[in-house]
């Protein structure tokens, strides 16, 4: 970076001599306590061998979903159950018919529910009865806490879905009652054909259906057929209510609202293929169908869980969002002039993320949350929010990393050398459209709303940010969770990725943490005046028998900074001696 952090004296080393102290090799954290589990490799099966699963819920309302496996064509009548008692002494029930035209998925509405209340439920056809699961309302009043598991990034391929045991199976020995909510932030599936990936470890039969790309709606109902099947999802999501948002792979790789990366010609129109791809993930995710008069792509909604939290799910994908740039594409207008790089493409003001309607609508929930004096503001967002630029990599990038990276990404020799420029690290993020993230900070701030707690998927990383506006104006705290099962850059740089994972770290001031070495998921545990965030992970997704161990841990508290309320990261956990310098030197 070409300004370096500045610190007040007796808070500790910099974070660009931080390393040149403490060595490249001062990594590692205490030895963390290893947990050896067998995740489940047992699905439904019968008429319901997709499993069940629930989400959105409100204070007195949930979405209850299950698909019908019919031997013949037709429609089957399917009747729903859900009651406080496990035995289903006194439920509410209704009647629903499971039809082709929705590929025999089932979804309904139970109204008439208890706030914060445990509930279990079922489906039932005249020949079979699906599992009993358990969901939650949520709380009215004033709750002394919310619990979330934090997920993204699940690929069939990649490796089996532990991650998901891992959350069931806290919750089941916390009594069912531990976490309120999955939060999923997208990426639920991936659009590929089978063997897209090098992966020459990856479990045995874990081959995407169809084997092609999928591009029709057959295609994505197959595909999220065969996702729905997982042993280890089906044992999540009927353990606890989903609340999800998509991000690209639900249509295709980097989407945005004209298009995507991942869409040809020769595959069809774009809008054609795009409604395919909506119609299918509204059939098959426990989610409510679209506001009426709002388009399908609109996919953005709030939740209230009493006076402690207000939760806003944001849609940055098919709504507004302007065309991802390429930065390899422009390597000749880069090394001539950087800064008319900036001026001309990475700053146009017309590059929007959000939209409008979209902003206000968030700022306008969340100065109401403020207004009513909520503890708590929480985004649930699918790209990097913070602000992560490149370092020059050129020095400690391998020429064998460099071809291990270029069979999924053959722009890294591009990339490499634009590096030195301190360019968006992740173009397709939030930094790869500068104007519309201080336009909606300055939104924010112009509400009064400086605590916004940011959770994000995407990167397969584990982050911690703090967010800030141009001027350096504090905006709230970010934490990204890792990815379920997607590769992570471990994958490519090796015994490496902890050097450049501080590398990182300490050439970007609000970047406080990363770690790019593991899989796992986030947990988000928000009390009355504090919070506190565990980065989980595992050791494996090759094999059913994995190791899981906490990565890292961080409080999340309010402060005021510069005459405004905003958040303050702290007592981190499970830092190596490089990670606690680095994140003490930012202070």
């Amino acid at each position: 970076m070409s300004d370096l952090p500045r610190h007040k004296s007796g808070v500790g080393p910099t974070r660009r001599n931080a390393l040149s102290l403490l060595g490249l090799g001062g990594v590692a954290a205490c030895a963390p306590t290893v947990e050896r589990t067998l995740s489940g490799d047992v699905a439904a099966s019968g008429t319901f061998d997709h499993g069940v699963a629930s989400g959105d819920p409100m204070a007195t309302s949930v979405i209850l979903w299950t698909r019908v496996t019919p031997n013949e064509s037709g429609v089957v009548p399917v009747v729903w159950e859900i009651d406080t008692d496990a035995d289903f002494s006194n439920p509410i029930s209704g009647e629903i018919e499971a039809r082709a035209a929705k590929d025999f998925t089932v979804k309904v509405e139970a109204t008439g529910l208890q706030a914060g209340t445990v509930y279990h439920y079922r489906f039932k056809t005249e020949d079979d009865v699906s599992v009993t699961a358990q969901t939650k309302t949520l709380p009215e009043g004033s709750p002394e806490q919310v619990r979330f598991a934090v997920v993204s990034c699940a690929n069939y391929e990649h490796g089996f879905f532990n991650v998901y045991d891992l959350i069931a199976q806290k919750q089941k020995s916390a009594g069912g009652d531990h976490y309120d909510a999955m939060l999923h932030l997208g990426d639920y599936y991936y659009e590929y054909g089978a063997d897209v990936y090098d992966a020459p470890d990856k479990p045995e039969g874990r081959i995407h259906e169809p084997a092609h790309e999928i591009i029709t709606l057959d295609d994505y109902r197959t595909r999220h057929a065969q996702y729905r099947r997982d042993p280890n999802l089906q044992a999540a999501t009927a353990e606890m209510p989903m609340i999800a948002i998509w991000d690209d792979h639900e249509t295709a790789n980097d989407s945005w609202r004209g298009g995507a990366q991942n869409h040809n010609e020769d595959e069809g129109e774009w809008e054609t293929r795009k409604q395919a791809a909506l119609r299918a993930y509204y059939e098959w995710m426990p989610v409510r169908e679209p506001v009426p008069g709002r388009a399908r792509e609109a996919f953005y909604r709030s939740f209230q869980f009493g006076d402690l939290l207000t939760l806003v799910g944001v849609e940055t994908r098919l709504t507004a969002r302007a065309e991802p740039l390429i930065i390899e594409e422009f390597v000749e207008e880069i090394i001539a002039d950087v800064d008319a790089f900036r001026d001309q493409y990475l700053n146009d003001p017309s590059r929007e993320m959000l939209g409008k309607e979209q902003q206000d609508y968030i700022v306008e929930t969340f100065a109401q949350s403020k207004a009513d004096g909520v503890s708590w503001r929480m985004l649930a967002n699918q790209v990097i929010l913070g602000r992560l630029l490149t370092p020059d990599f050129t020095p400690y990038v391998t020429e064998e990393a460099t071809t291990a990276i270029e069979k999924d990404w053959p722009g890294i020799h591009d990339f490499l050398t634009l590096s030195k420029y301190n360019l968006p690290f992740y173009p397709d993020s939030w930094d790869g459209y500068p104007f519309a993230r201080e336009r909606f900070f300055e939104a924010l701030d112009d509400a009064g709303v400086n605590d916004v707690l940011v959770v994000t998927g995407d990167a397969h990383e584990f982050w911690a940010n703090r967010l800030t506006r141009d001027d350096g104006t504090h905006m709230g705290a970010e934490f990204v969770t890792s990815s379920v099962s997607s590769k992570t850059l471990i994958a490519y740089l090796g015994d490496a990725t902890a050097q450049h994972n501080l590398l990182l770290t300490r050439e970007n001031d609000d970047a406080r943490y990363y770690n790019a070495l593991h899989n796992g998921f986030v947990e988000v545990e928000l009390g009355r005046k504090s919070g506190k965030i565990t980065m989980h992970a595992i050791d494996s997704v090759n094999t059913r028998d994995y190791g899981s161990f906490r990565a890292a841990s961080f409080s999340v508290k309010p402060r005021r900074k510069d005459g405004k309320e905003t958040l303050r990261i702290g007592a981190p956990r499970g830092l190596g001696l490089a990670q606690r310098a680095l994140f003490a030197g930012l202070g």
